[in-house]
């Protein structure tokens, strides 16, 4: 289990990707992915508009990192931190690649549509996740919320 000067030194490091997005123009959103002992695999942010593609989430391009580093496309054992709440899409496709345990930054928008939280699509899976937020979370929303004015 990682203590929880390691676990804000990763939100720490996915807020670094978030603010690398924002620079490039991408929404403000990075995240990392670790193993077990929190030695990390892979940290990227969003690229949804540097690519063009809608999918280029900060989760999905670490998932697509990951399993490309790792040459599988099982990450059980793995551990994702973000520095926001995944949408449904991230939360769906981590868990589809095996993540169970999940770190992240600042609560969903209150407007983000579909309005789903990572709570409830784990609570949909047939296996145990589990969902730490609210880390560093007045640091976090402040990324976002800079980085969404820019956009």
């Amino acid at each position: 289990m990682l203590d929880q000067k390691r676990i804000e030194e990763l939100i720490e490091i996915s807020i670094e990707e978030a603010e690398k997005a924002i620079v490039r123009g991408d929404d403000p959103f990075g995240g990392v992915i670790t193993d077990k002992e929190g030695n990390i695999i892979v940290r990227n942010g969003n690229r949804q508009n540097t690519e063009q593609n809608p999918s280029a989430h900060a989760e999905i391009v670490c998932i697509r990192e990951a399993c490309k580093k790792l040459q599988t496309n099982d990450l059980s054992g793995f551990i994702s931190f973000c520095n926001a709440e995944s949408c449904p899409m991230c939360a769906s496709a981590m868990m589809m690649a095996g993540i169970r345990d999940f770190y992240f930054g600042t609560f969903m928008e209150d407007w983000y549509t579909p309005h789903v939280r990572m709570q409830t699509v784990a609570d949909s899976m047939r296996s145990g996740i589990i969902v730490h937020g609210g880390i560093l979370e007045e640091k976090t929303r402040e990324v976002v919320d800079r980085g969404r004015g820019n956009l």
